[in-house]
Parts: C-alpha cells; structure tokens; sequence
C-alpha cells in the first residue's frame, strides 16, 4: 500500500487554524495516524475522504472539540470510557492523543476497521486505550464494570442507543452522541440532557450531546491505574 505523506509544518497551520487547544506533541503522531489512514483507506476504504486534509477537516476535528467538552463534564478523574462503533478509530484515537484520562476502550465488529485500529495502537502507543473487535453484545458480556462514559458517532439511531447504553452505564455516567443536529427537546424517561455543544466543522454544524440518567443506582466504581474495583 502506497503511502501519502502528510507536510508536518501543513499539518501543523491547520490545526492551529481550528481554534482548538492542541499540543505540539501532537502533531508528529496525528500525522503518523494520518498517513496510516490514507494508505489502508486506498485499499479497504475504510473512510470517505481521501486526502489526508479532507479527513483532519472533516473527521479529526472533531475529536479536538470533543476533548475539551469532556473535560466540561462532571467525570471521574480517571472515567472508564466506551466508544461504541470505533469505524477507523475515530473520533478514539486522535482523541486520545490530546484527552489522556483514565481507560477508553474502542468496539467495532468489522474485521477490517478493527485489525486497522489495533496497528495504529501498536505503532502510536495511546495512553490506557484499547481495540475490542467483536459485536458489542459480547464485549458487554466480558464488562464486570459499569462505564462512567459511553461515546457513539453514528452507531445506531439515538433512541435504540439509549436503550442498549442505560443498563451498562453508571448511575452518574453520561452518554455523549456526536450528532448532525441538536439534541431533542423531549427525551424518554429516565433521560436529560446535561450538557451540549455546536461547532462549525468543514463548513457544517454538528453538535454534541451529553445524556445523562435521572435514576439513581448502585454500581461498582472502575479505577483505571489499579485495575480495581473501589
């Protein structure tokens, strides 16, 4: 597979150009990320964009800006996070390259986009962060602990997500969807919304949803550095 280099001094103007708060430590292994990308998407067609530009505009950005909604949100120190449906590992892997905390663990049941997420983590070395290839059924199976947060890009509609997510999430956990259109004014019980943001991302809006449960409950607490429950 031919690969596409990426001009770090490019890189490094447009990411600077978002506005988002990005480190300079960064820049090496997103362009290392993105070059990845560019090779197995020539062959296994992994996303829709085909430059390594287009796909910063369009899919990495995202993850800069949801870095820092997290942290806005009322998580643990050191969460343990799911992120349902990881495609090419976004918005997982860039995320974590700037948003360090705790445990996050990627599910995607195609083969392909799995076995590409598990040589980028083997080349990058991210902090705490895992590829679980399987259906999430039975990654939900192997869970003894509860998530503080569940993240879902265009996993499944947002009602049937709700469904699936409520029983595997902490009672003081939240749901964040990355959506193409604001959060509904009138969600199911237990359902509220905690928090919420929009941006501007190659010339569209999109926006991202904080859930919570209203439903208190007891859980079993996750600590990401021990591997313990607490």
């Amino acid at each position: 597979m031919q690969r596409q280099s990426v001009d770090r001094k490019e890189l490094a103007r447009l990411v600077a150009a978002t506005g988002a708060e990005v480190p300079q430590t960064v820049l090496e292994p997103l362009a290392e990320y993105l070059e990845m990308l560019c090779q197995w998407n020539k062959a296994m067609n992994l996303v829709g964009p085909h430059t390594w530009k287009d796909m910063l505009a369009r899919l990495v950005v995202d993850s800069f800006y949801l870095a820092a909604f997290l942290d806005k949100l009322d998580l643990p120190q050191a969460p343990l996070c799911w992120d349902l449906g990881a495609g090419a590992g976004l918005p997982g892997i860039p995320l974590r390259m700037v948003w360090t905390r705790g445990a996050y663990y990627m599910v995607e049941v195609r083969e392909k986009r799995a076995l590409f997420i598990s040589s980028v983590l083997s080349r990058l070395q991210l902090h705490s962060t895992h590829i679980f290839r399987g259906p999430v059924e039975h990654f939900f199976q192997g869970q003894y602990y509860q998530a503080d947060c569940i993240l879902s890009r265009a996993f499944m509609p947002w009602r049937q997500l709700l469904e699936l997510a409520g029983p595997r999430l902490h009672a003081n956990g939240v749901l964040v969807i990355l959506a193409l259109e604001p959060a509904p004014r009138d969600l199911p019980a237990p359902w509220r919304l905690v928090a919420q943001h929009s941006y501007v991302a190659a010339g569209n809006g999109r926006w991202f949803w904080a859930l919570a449960p209203s439903a208190e409950s007891e859980r079993v607490t996750y600590d990401a550095a021990t591997h313990k429950a607490g």
